[in-house]
């Protein structure tokens, strides 16, 4: 019997209306259907209903939302961001605006076997915002749910990136991605993980003597989106009723309504919800999930909240008048557990965990 590993492919299909007034770009096009790093992408122009549009016929596995609802280990998160800063960089050096590129993970496909993204590219001529990559990477791990603390260092080495890096150069970026990268395959992770869809399992029950065959098969997947305009906000708009009827909305612990632990600020009494895997706390008005705003002996980005497998745990960062917990100081990049009712101050500033 042989072992060796196959996925199925998908191809999925995706359209957006073009304005009457908006030209496409056909030299972008011709770019962009030139396979580069990673992305396999095909894109054409037709006309559907009268209406101009921009088809999109894309080879991968899955799409990145159905990914992120599995817990998420170092090694894959690593790759998602290698293989979307490589493909800003071949963007970048063909002078086509990295604007264009919806970073949304609603618009992101994933091939599991080599964990190339591939990303989709608006090749039009009309003005568009800047390519905000620390918006991404910020929503993007507040999305995750990080299998141990590896993988949740890892996202916390991203956070920080942003925060000590307020001017953002893509090449600065590419260079730190690719760092962390080379790590990886000087140090893998310990334990394999493989992404097995319910279908997938079914062909090798019921065919186990044979290596499954990587065949396309063509899914109701694709959507038609709205006009678009300003495509790089959080979201593009889809036509409710246009939705596919087959697909399935995965219940995370998020959608559940699950409760989450809180920190109760002693001199306030306010209670604040930790609702996301990497929580920082400080003055700061910016890059904060929590602003202390009247304390200053709290530093900017004081101190981060983890959260690994369903457990907390507090990190300090580097702050001026240091992190205690129980009394004792917390050394800059240790991890402490948080257990309901532990309390600990930053700088002067008390607070108690409670897990609900």
């Amino acid at each position: 019997m042989s072992t060796e590993k196959t996925y199925l492919c998908d191809e999925y299909k995706l359209y957006f209306k073009i304005e009457d007034d908006v030209q496409i770009l056909h030299n972008e096009v011709e770019l962009y259907n030139t396979s580069f790093v990673g992305n396999n992408s095909f894109c054409h122009e037709e006309y559907i209903d009268g209406q101009g549009a921009l088809t999109y016929s894309i080879p991968a596995m899955i799409t990145m939302n159905q990914f992120i609802t599995k817990k998420i280990h170092r090694d894959e998160l690593v790759d998602i961001m290698f293989s979307i800063t490589d493909q800003l960089m071949y963007l970048k050096a063909n002078d086509m605006p990295l604007g264009k590129v919806i970073l949304n993970i609603g618009y992101m496909y994933l091939n599991l076997e080599d964990m190339s993204v591939q990303l989709v590219f608006l090749p039009i001529d009309k003005p568009m915002e800047k390519c905000n990559m620390e918006k991404f990477v910020r929503d993007l791990i507040n999305k995750l749910d990080f299998a141990n603390k590896k993988a949740s260092d890892c996202g916390y080495e991203l956070i920080k990136f942003f925060d000590h890096n307020p001017s953002f150069y893509l090449s600065e970026f590419y260079k730190f991605i690719t760092d962390m990268k080379n790590d990886n395959n000087v140090h893998p992770e310990d334990e394999q993980h493989f992404i097995v869809r319910p279908q997938m399992a079914e062909a090798v029950e019921e065919n186990t003597e044979a290596p499954l065959q990587t065949t396309v098969v063509s899914t109701p997947s694709f959507k038609l989106a709205k006009e678009v305009k300003d495509y790089s906000g959080s979201d593009i708009g889809f036509d409710d009723d246009e939705s596919d009827a087959t697909s399935t909305t995965v219940l995370t612990n998020a959608t559940k309504g699950k409760p989450g632990p809180v920190i109760v600020r002693t001199r306030t009494g306010e209670r604040i919800k930790i609702d996301k895997p990497i929580f920082c706390i400080g003055k700061s008005a910016q890059g904060v999930d929590y602003q202390v705003t009247d304390n200053n002996s709290v530093s900017r980005r004081h101190a981060y909240i983890i959260n690994v497998n369903g457990v907390y745990y507090l990190r300090d960062n580097k702050s001026t008048n240091h992190t205690y917990l129980g009394g004792k100081i917390i050394n800059s990049g240790t991890d402490m557990m948080l257990i309901d009712g532990s309390k600990f101050k930053l700088a002067n500033e008390e607070f108690t965990f409670r897990e609900k």
